[in-house]
């Protein structure tokens, strides 16, 4: 946070004590003041909050350049994308064994579903291979930048001056930048129905801040592709056990519900996209 803050970019600061530390220790835990800062929560169906959250995430990240991380596992990112999708495949297919054995409402749920989320994963494995993955990750990580990795709503607040600070920095790590973007565009997607034109809008309100990599929509398109809704269905019900019935339920009824509307979005989505990116105009 420090970081970006020292590049313009408004964060809210850490108040030190009257020693000058940054935090104080109780009781085997950690405590910290931040600053207060002024703003709204943004509201994402509203097109101009998206439109200065969409600039202020490629503000953020050019902000975010030339970062020097302290060791951290796990929050090295880089070029790791392929490798992740493969593994979470194996987990699918482990899962889906389980599911097929299993006698609940939400192993049957599971495991009519699994067999296209599994395609689904190693579509994005495929896209990734035919992709400029490896030369833009080697860019961005010569950039040194990094992603906040929780671009939710309520993170993203909306100052008098219609610009953006951002809050809640747990989960940043060091990405490419089209992870935190292919993000936003996914939270949005599951509210407006897969409607392609918010994804368009939300790709060219961030690109009018910074300069596209050449066949970067295909990163966006295989991030978005795979099927994560459906693997943490999964996770929670096989691996953490840590959610109730009724919610995996839901959860797995909606993203069946959301199949086709999804399918006909990614099926368009980078000829759509690559059409923003030339003209800067949505067709």
């Amino acid at each position: 946070m420090e970081h970006v803050k020292e590049k313009g970019f408004l964060v809210p600061g850490v108040l030190k004590t009257r020693e000058g530390d940054t935090f104080v220790e109780r009781d085997g835990a950690c405590y910290f003041v931040m600053e207060w800062l002024d703003g709204r929560e943004s509201k994402y169906d509203h097109v101009l909050d998206l439109a200065i959250a969409a600039r202020g995430l490629a503000r953020f990240h050019q902000a975010s350049q030339g970062f020097e991380p302290p060791e951290c596992a796990g929050k090295e990112q880089w070029g790791t994308w392929t490798g992740h999708f493969l593994e979470r495949i194996e987990e699918l297919r482990n899962w889906t064994v389980l599911a097929e054995q299993g006698g609940s409402v939400v192993d049957r749920m599971f495991a009519e579903q699994a067999a296209y989320c599994i395609q689904e994963a190693s579509r994005s494995v495929e896209l990734l291979l035919s992709s400029r993955y490896e030369e833009i990750t080697k860019l961005e990580r010569g950039h040194k930048g990094f992603c906040h990795h929780d671009y939710a709503h309520h993170n993203v607040l909306i100052t008098g001056d219609k610009n953006i600070s951002l809050i809640d920095f747990d989960y940043a790590l060091c990405d490419i930048r089209a992870h935190d973007l292919a993000s936003l565009i996914l939270r949005n997607m599951k509210s407006v129905k897969w409607d392609s034109r918010t994804a368009y809008f939300i790709v060219k309100s961030y690109f009018e801040e910074t300069e596209p990599h050449e066949g970067e929509e295909r990163l966006l398109h295989a991030m978005m592709r795979f099927p994560q809704d459906f693997y943490e269905a999964g996770y929670f019900h096989y691996v953490t056990k840590n959610r109730p019935p009724e919610f995996l339920e839901s959860k797995l009824r909606k993203w069946a519900e959301h199949k086709e509307r999804r399918e006909r979005f990614l099926h368009e989505f980078e000829t759509g996209a690559r059409y923003v990116l030339k003209y800067g105009k949505i067709r």
